[in-house]
């Protein structure tokens, strides 16, 4: 029997920046997609929402990733030009190639039909875009002739062999092969071309651009067949960042900057829907993918909606955080956890399915987020605010403004304590007492069946404070550390505090002998800052997660004994915060904007 299990991984959405394309990949069979965000690439199936393939060996920010026809590799760029190639087949992902295809960001890669090629494009110094074979990585020809960065490119499927690419200097050119070399150029935009892509058959092609035109090319050479256009004379009235074909090549979707993604039928070039997904700006439509099995477009703000192209209407919207997740909470019956993110977002996730919803209560980072046992949602921000949000809907959320800067949040039913950089401040009965302190606090915890509470410092100390009637604070105990205290947790019975600092250190102490150590050996096993510890329901274990990427699990009862480490727990990320589901199962939220839960046997 293995020491833990991942049982689920509520991945990141894609990462996205204002006005810039997100392209998507899928798989042969349609049934998964692939995006970028930080330095992982994903695969996700369409079917399932807590489970996802996550590639993390790049050594910088990941922009495209595509799988080959024969679906046996990936190919995937970066923000610095290096193209990785690797299997999809095994869960390690070998590596087959790196190869540096330019000096700047990989915008668009894809595939031949026979899965012998691969063209990349993109920002440049020198070139703007690059052929190669896949078993030798050698040139495969020259795709030269635009002079700005090029944002897209495909490949004819079908012989005769044609490469298309748009570039910023509003042109399309095709170029043919193999060795692929330039034909001609056309000039039919008058803005920057965003997306080209041939349709299944490879009889034509389209470009889209920032202009708002469609245009419609003969797939062999190039020459304009027709315009998509609604009734204003343009397919858009903002910039169209991404076409597809459907897979039948019947059906065009467009995506734009003016929130809507547009159904046409190609044969007519009438327009068949408007599918508008919102009316902010975090609504704009950065890319659309039409696979054998879905209709997937992207909005600003990372979300994937699912579009359903002959009713014109959403089907389904997945929600959730594309920057790093900062605190983690629980409902009561530990059917619902609650992500707070770096934006001022929080995720709501169903804990057996995935689905996820996803507010905005705050405009900046949220620094604790906890929920009460009467489903009140309680939290912190570095816009300097405590905002309550009440389990009923129709009732309106509070919010308090706080003395100082929030680093952390502790919570019982009608008490909050918020540990902030000059004050500790108690939230009791309505009312907000602030305590002035002479070290800066980082974390706090608080155990409200003996009415204490417990605040780390810079300093490296642990105070703890008995928290009266009147939410006055009184010094009870002044616990030293050999560092910076980075984390504090009362177990669940009162009876234990767990602290943490930057010496790596992980202690418990028994509260009824006036915090004397707990343990006798010491817990120091993490390499690096410990940012999140947390008690097991029935008291005997903790977890702790790292700046390290691990989360590591102690047991009280056997002190002596080697914890259970789960290395890479987050690969490449810090792990931000972890909190415990029930006695076996240990949840886990990262800098990569990932949430997995592992079970974890006693």
């Amino acid at each position: 029997m293995s020491e833990f299990s991942l049982t689920a991984i509520f991945p990141s959405l894609p990462r996205t920046t204002r006005g810039t394309a997100v392209v998507l990949g899928t798989n042969p069979s349609g049934d998964k997609i692939q995006y970028c965000n930080g330095n992982s690439v994903y695969t996700i199936p369409l079917d399932k929402l807590s489970t996802a393939d996550v590639y993390t060996e790049h050594t910088h920010p990941t922009t495209v990733a595509k799988t080959s026809p024969s679906g046996y590799y990936c190919a995937s760029g970066d923000t610095q030009g290096n193209v990785r190639i690797w299997d999809t087949t095994q869960s390690t992902h070998i590596l087959k190639h790196t190869i540096p295809v330019f000096s700047g960001q990989v915008k668009d890669i894809v595939w031949d039909a026979e899965s012998k090629r691969i063209a990349a494009v993109g920002e440049g110094k020198e070139r703007f875009g690059h052929v190669f074979l896949l078993d030798t990585t050698t040139s495969n020809g020259s795709l030269t002739g635009q002079s700005r960065s090029m944002n897209s490119v495909d490949f004819k499927p079908t012989r005769p062999f044609r490469i298309v690419s748009g570039s910023d200097d509003n042109s399309v050119a095709i170029f043919e092969g193999p060795p692929f070399k330039f034909k001609t150029i056309f000039y039919h935009h008058s803005k920057f071309v965003q997306s080209v892509r041939y349709s299944p058959d490879g009889s034509l092609f389209a470009s889209a651009g920032s202009d708002g035109l469609v245009v419609l090319y003969n797939g062999v050479d190039g020459e304009k067949v027709g315009v998509l256009e609604d009734a204003k004379g343009v397919a858009h009235s903002g910039t169209i960042f991404a076409v597809a074909f459907s897979p039948d090549g019947s059906r065009i979707a467009t995506a734009s900057a003016d929130k809507t993604v547009k159904i046409w039928d190609v044969s007519s070039r009438t327009l068949e829907r408007t599918i508008v997904l919102g009316a902010k700006i975090e609504d704009q439509q950065l890319g659309v993918l039409w696979t054998k099995t879905a209709l997937v477009s992207v909005s600003a703000n990372g979300f994937l909606n699912f579009l359903n192209p002959d009713e014109g209407v959403v089907v389904e919207r997945r929600q959730g955080h594309n920057k790093g997740i900062t605190s983690l909470a629980k409902s009561q019956d530990a059917k619902w956890i609650y992500s707070a993110d770096a934006e001022g977002h929080i995720t709501s996730w169903e804990v057996s399915t995935g689905e996820a919803t996803r507010s905005s209560p705050h405009s900046a980072m949220i620094t604790g987020v906890q929920k009460t046992s009467n489903g009140d949602l309680y939290t912190v921000s570095w816009d300097d605010n405590l905002r309550i949000t009440p389990s009923d809907p129709t009732a309106s959320p509070q919010s308090f403004a706080l003395p100082s800067q929030p680093f952390s949040l502790a919570v019982s039913d009608d008490v909050a304590l918020v540990a902030c950089y000059k004050h500790v401040a108690v939230f009791k009965s309505g009312a907000l007492k602030e305590t002035p302190i002479d070290f800066h606090a980082t974390c706090v915890a608080y155990c409200a069946d003996q009415g204490l509470a417990a605040v780390g410092g810079k300093d490296a100390k642990v105070h703890v404070y008995k928290v009266k009637g009147d939410g006055g604070l009184e010094v009870v105990k002044v616990i030293d550390h050999g560092a910076e205290i980075t984390s504090v947790s009362f177990s669940n019975d009162g009876k234990l505090l767990a602290a943490t600092d930057l010496g790596r250190k992980v202690i418990p102490y028994t509260v009824s002998s006036d915090f004397s150590v707990a343990s006798p050996n010491s817990w120091t096993f993490h390499t690096a800052k410990i940012q999140s510890v947390a008690w097991s329901p029935d008291n005997q274990r903790l977890a702790t997660g790292s700046l390290d990427n691990s989360v590591i699990i102690w047991d009280i009862r056997k002190p002596g004994e080697h914890p259970v480490i789960i290395k890479g727990a987050h690969a490449m990320s810090s792990v931000n915060a972890v909190l415990w589901l029930d006695a076996q199962t240990v949840v886990s939220a990262g800098q990569d904007s990932n949430i997995k839960t592992w079970n974890v046997p006693s």
